[in-house]
């Protein structure tokens, strides 16, 4: 007989043999202890993040559910990504899946989390409720940019060292906390997170001075670049092609990294915009207002009271003096979506197209109000997802 359950300490390393068996016969070999070492290196214990259907001792299907808090201005969020969905070979097309994501998703309610997010095929989780939503800009950058942008840009100042240094690592994890929208990583756990996904992180010096830091996927990817001073980006790009010999890179920017992404749209080759993870919001007041604040902070927002139905509850939604409310209501919704509408529509960019179409039926002053508030920035950083 088979139930669902959470993971005990002692089958860590059982979840770890479970999991790189099951991916390796899916795709490449697996080593998760390299692959994602804020999950899985030696010396950590994060079972209790895993959920298991066992039979006779027998690990047979397996998901993640790793807490992630969020700092969204003055808002704290508490969310939860979840990966390494996963079943036994032997073991698939017997429901357990179905079974252990529907325990999962109870069991994150349960401690409070207001939303959660994870990567994969879109149908397979839609039927848990899940959307793909969120922004993110991902910027393609060429050596014949930097040489046509920055010809005569003298780099020899700047170097680019594996964050390895401690001193150089405290000062890395001091930007990333300087921020005011991030993801709250623990200082400990901080260099493995940019580990993540094979990734290796540098210190960028102009001379002898910390500048910030990045992180390079093995595919050439720059998953994180954060910089003291703006002035330093084109310093620290050129020396970066220098560095790696790569004819591009590709950068991301969330739709709050406002200094990053303004530069990079300058001189970039070419930039898309596209969704994050698939989402499923539980908690809409707190994640509506903190995301509106957060939009407030860096532009100011039409003033107005937009009232939507969002599956069973509505919501009014105020926006005054470039302040934002967010409270419940019995008055009857100005739109009304499903949940998982709403959260495509109202969190990213391709939503935005087609939430124009519904606000068609609205006088002009809540229109504007649409079009001013919408998308909201959501976003999630990859090294943050497992």
């Amino acid at each position: 007989m088979s139930s669902c359950r959470r993971a005990k300490a002692e089958e860590y390393e059982d979840i770890i043999d479970f999991i790189n068996y099951v991916f390796s016969q899916n795709e490449c070999p697996h080593d998760f202890k390299k692959i994602l070492p804020k999950l899985y290196v030696d010396g950590k214990n994060y079972a209790e993040y895993h959920y298991l259907i066992t039979e006779a001792g027998k690990i047979k299907a397996l998901v993640c559910a790793m807490p992630i808090s969020y700092q969204v201005g003055k808002s704290s969020l508490k969310a939860c990504c979840i990966g390494m969905v996963s079943v036994h070979p032997y073991a698939r097309s017997m429901g357990y899946m179905k079974e252990l994501m529907k325990y999962v998703i109870e069991e994150v309610k349960s401690q409070g989390c207001q939303y959660i997010f994870l990567g994969g095929q879109r149908q397979r989780y839609e039927y848990f409720g899940f959307e793909p939503s969120g922004t993110k800009v991902e910027f393609t950058v060429t050596k014949t940019n930097i040489r046509h942008c920055y010809k005569e840009l003298d780099i020899s100042s700047v170097r680019l060292v594996p964050l390895t240094e401690e001193a150089l690592l405290h000062r890395a994890y001091s930007l990333y906390e300087a921020q005011g929208n991030k993801a709250l990583r623990e200082k400990e756990d901080f260099y493995d997170i940019l580990c993540s996904w094979q990734g290796k992180p540098y210190a960028v010096l102009l001379g002898a001075e910390f500048a910030g830091y990045l992180c390079l996927s093995q595919e050439g990817a720059v998953t994180e670049l954060l910089l003291e001073h703006k002035e330093n980006y084109p310093y620290v790009l050129k020396g970066l092609f220098s560095f790696t010999g790569a004819e591009s890179h590709s950068f991301q920017a969330g739709p709050l990294e406002i200094d990053k992404m303004n530069f990079l749209m300058q001189m970039a080759e070419a930039f898309q915009i596209i969704t994050c993870e698939n989402y499923l919001i539980l908690d809409w007041k707190a994640v509506l207002q903190a995301y509106l604040e957060a939009k407030a902070a860096t532009e100011t927002l039409a003033e107005g009271s937009v009232i939507l139905g969002i599956g069973e509850d509505v919501w009014e939604l105020t926006i005054k003096e470039n302040t934002p409310f967010v409270r419940t209501t019995e008055k009857e919704p100005d739109l009304t979506f499903t949940a998982l509408e709403a959260t495509a529509l109202l969190f990213s960019c391709p939503g935005e197209f087609k939430l124009a179409q519904y606000g068609n039926k609205l006088n002009r002053d809540k229109r504007s109000c649409i079009k001013s508030w919408f998308p909201l920035p959501l976003t999630a950083l990859s090294n943050d997802c497992c």
